[in-house]
């Protein structure tokens, strides 16, 4: 059977499995045509008939990954044991031999190849503490396999306890609810799909039958999906045959609460048609000894219709909390109203839990404030975006002037559900108009910003005096049709209230545009706390966020600079001023902000505390693999918002893990398509997998979007640069001059491209420059980083004494953790081992958490100590550590990539091991794209005709020292490099 075959096979086999059986004969029939030994063989994986006497390749196939021993190798996973063998296919537990855990290894069978598809899929969108993590999807000859957790656990299981019932539906409930964030319904949420570690934590497992729920709004689907799930746990509309929703997820989170309070079934039943009975005609037996509460929230689960049940499984995690709060108070377990009152929750809960009858339900949800979606529209969705107008201020009180409208903005970003237009999207739109970018938004701009950008609703504010007093007044209304869709009024009684009263109407308005209840009360932190409580400070801050949108990062600095003094407890100010000087590549200013920010992250929203942590663990810590966890929980919780995702693909990339990066950025895209800064990214990712093309078109669309930005110069000269486009990266260099934070820059890369070519005395006055245009600005950061750059460039030129004052310059500079990293590792290759040696345990006991300290740079800086004590073996064994973030963007805006390989290739020359020595230095051209104009990039080619030459390989040897020397023909004639180079040339003639 030709593999051609066997794919057309496996593409019918998959789609008949997710049809109905009582479908499937028209189902074959059209897929097949007159194909009757494709329909035989698809019939025949279906009943599966994959018997010893039938040789198909799906037996074959499976017939090896199902009689794995221990000790054999599946990739770099080492079979310990079988697990357990059904139906469907084997679980092995492995020991993967790269990262030193042990993992589970899961096949299918051929017929459920498109479920284990799906599973790897869905669980690769999902990163959650009680959902199985998936490591890496696979193939083993020709059979697909997931490495996951190895959960070592048992499965869920009734009766328990209240306290430990309730606990564990809590984890059941937040692992759902990430799920449904996501627009994954599970479909097969069942007691045996759920394992307990022996800590306590609960792990949900097995998303082999999950789909992307229909878009909220949507009309209810008539047409037939399949039956899916287990019988006893499926709800009545999936067992009828139609489409599962996240409420098809909740009954079956319904049942196993109940299973867990009595030890039995809600609705017992082993086949469909039982099941079907039982949950169509019968009631589950009161559970005995549960408080009434909790009864009554399993009967809100399992409830027949989808349109009556609980209706987010957000709205059950919140209720079994209260409950366990009440019982740590010291209650049965059953609050008493009067208890629940005094919590944020307890007000809608006490009402909650009297419900008698649907119909009660219905008015007890409005009385009591608890948010269903119901079958009223709503004023707005989630999918529609709010422009804020500027706050009509007629107290004649400058203080209110921007204020609180940055207010009004803090407090409505943190709600995941509202989406308001971003102050970029905004200037971007009021340039279309012909008005300047921070134009005042009067309620007429705004209603034109408002329409042109497909926004469905204007949000206008006002503040008057009321004698001593002020009124705060809120309206949203519909941009196109005048509408007014939700009001809200507050007083305050003198000055220092009006931010508590526009925290009160602003979380009035969200529930009245559709925005539930719980929602309102989880992500709502006072504007006191999120903020600052003066109002001169957050006059300054709203200043500093206007001119930053307007102006840019240094022009924005001075006003939280203000902010900070006038409050020095105001976090989001210090955060802004972090990414300010991170942006203008000043790291050390950055991490110094980073943390004052992050001591007060007590004091912020939910949001900003997202934003303040995922800031700290990656420019003052370094703990990149904690950025990652911070920023991922961010990405679920906000799920609209492209910050996170830009976040998280620059921790991948600086991770190596471009394919990550890539992913990252392109969802960033999605969710906000006119940041310049996310094509530029994106850019780098195709730049990195050598897709220049697919760079081109993305830096073309940021052109058509007239986007410009000091970082789209960076990228397309590191394009035209690939390209070999001289002429281009001299006009993007002229195109810079004269524009602080960019000049520099540019005049710093183009001292690289120099460098490259072994131009080394224009590299030398490029860098100058560029030092001088830094320090104008009062970037010294920046300076020193190319001074330290330009050292590294010389002492791989053979110029040691040149590269040991550089070094030492840089660091008399700016000593900051990039500048002493380049410094060290220039001074270990120009022979100063001790002064390499002293930087290298400074950076240890400073950063010792640091991810890219202890990962990349110290691993090289001590393995080119080793190198010049002619250790190649000691050197060797050092960046072993480094291998798995060895592609690492390891710096800000240099470019400096490959240290480890370039140095292993060094070694493996030394110990005349050329084999070795030339895959290492054919990294440089394999990656290209990522080392871009690195100088060590161009000397990587003279590694590679050594390696040859070692290998005896002559013709190969004299191809490489061609390449090398053509690159370097114009190069200065007195480095010391190229002079070896040319005489190893000419002696291989």
């Amino acid at each position: 059977m030709t593999p051609e075959r066997w794919s057309r096979i496996k593409e019918v086999l998959g789609a008949a499995v997710e049809t109905p059986e009582s479908e499937r004969p028209r189902f074959l029939e059209s897929a097949c045509g007159g194909d009757a030994d494709l329909r035989a063989e698809v019939e025949r994986l279906l009943a599966g008939n994959e018997g010893p006497s039938w040789q198909s390749p799906a037996a074959k196939l499976f017939a090896v990954a199902g009689k794995l021993a221990p000790g054999d190798m599946v990739a770099h996973y080492r079979i310990v044991e079988k697990l357990g063998e059904g139906g469907m296919g084997v679980v092995y537990k492995a020991r993967d031999t790269r990262l030193g855990r042990s993992v589970a290894l899961k096949f299918v069978k051929a017929q459920f190849s498109r479920r284990l598809e799906r599973e790897a899929r869905v669980v690769a969108a999902l990163n959650h503490p009680h959902i199985a993590t998936l490591y890496e999807a696979g193939d083993h000859q020709g059979s697909p396999y997931l490495a996951m957790e190895l959960v070592d656990g048992r499965p869920l299981k009734g009766p328990l306890p209240v306290k430990q019932a309730i606990e564990y539906g809590i984890q059941v409930a937040d692992a759902l609810a990430a799920a449904h964030a996501a627009r994954i319904v599970h479909r097969d949420l069942k007691p045996a799909n759920i394992l307990v570690t022996e800590k306590g934590s609960v792990k949900v497992l097995d998303f082999g039958l999950a789909k992307l729920a229909e878009p909220e709004g949507a009309p209810a689907s008539t047409q037939t999906a399949g039956l899916a799930g287990t019988p006893g746990y499926m709800a009545p509309e999936q067992i009828e045959g139609k489409l599962a929703s996240t409420r098809s997820d909740i009954f079956a989170f319904g049942c196993i609460l109940y299973e867990l309070l009595s030890g039995r079934r809600a609705f017992p039943g082993e086949t469909i048609t039982a099941a079907l009975i039982a949950a169509a005609t019968t009631e589950p037996k009161a559970l005995e000894g549960a408080p009434e509460r909790l009864e009554e929230l399993v009967r809100l689960c399992l409830r027949k219709d989808p349109e009556s049940r609980l209706q987010h499984i957000d709205d059950a995690r919140i209720m079994l909390e209260a409950l366990r709060e009440g019982l740590r108070s010291g209650g049965s377990g059953a609050p008493a109203g009067a208890e629940l009152a005094a919590t944020s929750a307890g007000r809608w809960l006490a009402k909650l839990w009297r419900i008698a009858i649907p119909v009660l339900l219905a008015a007890m949800l409005v009385a009591g404030g608890l948010y269903y979606r119901s079958h009223q529209a709503k004023p707005l969705t989630d999918k529609d975006s709010i422009v804020l107008s500027d706050f009509t201020n007629t107290t004649g009180d400058s203080v209110f002037d921007d204020t609180l409208k940055q207010g009004l903005s803090v407090q409505l970003e943190q709600s995941p559900f509202l989406n308001l237009l971003s102050d970029r999207k905004v200037n971007e739109t009021l340039k279309l108009m012909g008005r300047p970018a921070g134009d005042r938004l009067t309620p007429e701009v705004t209603r034109e910003v408002c329409q042109r950008t497909g926004s469905k609703a204007m949000l206008a504010g006002s503040i008057a005096p009321l004698g001593s007093q002020y009124v705060i007044g809120l309206r949203a209304v519909n941009c196109d049709t005048g509408d007014v869709l939700a009001e809200a009024q507050e007083q305050a009684a003198a000055k220092e209230a009006v931010l508590k009263a526009l925290d009160a109407a602003a979380a009035s308005l969200r529930s009245k545009l559709g925005e539930s209840l719980s929602s309102v009360q989880k992500y709502a932190t006072p504007l006191e706390e999120a903020t600052t409580s003066s109002l001169e400070a957050l006059k300054a801050y709203s200043l500093g966020v206007k001119t930053w949108s307007a102006k840019g990062d240094t022009a924005a600095l001075p006003f939280f600079q203000r902010a900070v003094n006038l409050d020095p407890n105001f976090a989001t100010a210090f955060l802004g001023m972090s990414g300010a000087y991170f942006n203008l590549n000043e790291v050390g200013q950055a991490a110094e902000y980073a943390r004052k920010a992050y001591d007060l992250r007590e004091k912020v929203s939910e949001r900003e505390r997202f934003w303040i942590e995922s800031n700290y663990y990656c420019s003052a810590t370094g703990e990149l693999e904690k950025g990652a966890q911070t920023t991922e929980l961010w990405q679920q919780t906000y799920p609209r918002e492209a910050l996170p995702y830009r976040w998280l693909g620059s921790v991948s990339a600086t991770l190596g893990n471009w394919g990550k990066a890539l992913e990252e950025w392109r969802g960033a895209l999605r969710r906000d398509p006119n940041a310049e800064v996310t094509y530029f990214l994106l850019g780098l990712a195709y730049m990195s997998f050598n897709r220049l093309d697919e760079a081109e078109v993305v830096y073309q669309q940021s052109e058509e979007r007239k986007l410009e930005s000091a970082l789209l110069l960076e990228g397309r000269y590191w394009l035209a640069f690939l390209k070999g486009d001289a002429a281009r990266m001299a006009q993007l260099v002229s195109a810079a001059m004269g524009k602080p934070g960019t000049e520099d820059l540019l005049l710093a890369m183009q001292a690289d491209t120099e460098g490259w070519h072994g131009k080394l005395k224009s590299a030398r006055e490029l860098t100058v420059r560029a030092m001088d245009s830094a320090q104008h600005n009062n970037a010294k950061e920046s300076a020193a980083g190319y001074q330290a750059a330009a050292a590294l460039r010389e002492v791989e030129s053979g110029n040691r004494e040149q590269a040991r004052a550089e070094a030492h310059a840089a660091l008399k500079l700016a000593p900051n953790r990039d500048v002493r990293a380049m410094a060290a590792l220039a001074l270990a290759r120009a022979g100063d081992t001790a002064g390499a040696e002293k930087l290298a345990a400074e950076l240890d006991k400073t950063f010792p958490l640091d991810t890219l300290v202890q990962r990349y740079w110290l691993p090289t800086i001590r393995a080119a100590v080793a190198l010049e004590r002619k250790d190649p073996n000691g050197a060797i064994e050092l960046l072993k550590v480094a291998s798995t973030i060895e592609l690492s963007s390891i710096t800000a805006d240099l470019t400096i990539f490959l240290c480890p390989p370039y140095l292993r290739g060094e070694a493996w020359l030394m110990l005349r091991d050329g084999h070795r020595a030339a895959a290492e230095f054919q990294k440089f051209i394999d990656h290209r794209g990522v080392v871009m104009n690195f100088p060590w990039g161009a000397l990587a080619r003279l590694g590679l005709a050594r390696a040859y030459a070692l290998q005896g390989d002559t013709a190969k040897a004299r191809a490489a020292y061609q390449d090398f020397l053509t690159l370097w023909k114009d190069a200065d004639p007195d480095v010391p490099i190229l002079k070896e180079a040319k005489a190893e040339y000419a002696r291989l003639k």
